[in-house]
């Protein structure tokens, strides 16, 4: 399990990603690499790998290039993925500001959002119904 920066609950918000956390620089090659025995366990076993949630709390300082950087590498591999979670908490939110506090969402399509929306864009349709 990957956990973004940025406090959520009782942590706090004193990292940033790209950035150090816990000693260790986290950025998308350490993603590479703590996805590596999923991508080995594929690889070794041809099957299919769904990501069923992630995501990174919505004031976490860049959590639009850690959303970029984990669906770039899910893309890579050929995995599928779901972003957690659409409408179930504000913290989670594409919809609300990267202000924590304002409850309200923004009518400016966030950063996050774009990311998103931008990989949603190249999903093609298996059939027409």
């Amino acid at each position: 399990r990957i956990h973004a920066p940025g406090g959520f609950r009782q942590r706090p918000n004193t990292v940033a990603y790209p950035g150090v956390i816990n000693g260790t620089m986290w950025n998308k090659d350490c993603i590479r690499r703590e996805l590596a025995p999923v991508r080995e366990f594929q690889l070794a076993y041809n099957v299919h790998i769904y990501v069923g949630e992630f995501s990174a709390v919505r004031w976490a300082p860049g959590a639009a290039e850690y959303l970029r950087d984990c669906i770039e590498l899910f893309e890579e591999y050929g995995w599928d993925w779901s972003y957690h979670a659409f409408r179930e908490w504000s913290g989670w939110s594409l919809e609300h500001s990267d202000v924590k506090g304002d409850d309200q969402p923004t009518s400016t399509p966030t950063a996050r959002m774009q990311t998103v929306l931008q990989w949603f864009s190249q999903n093609v349709r298996a059939f027409d119904p």
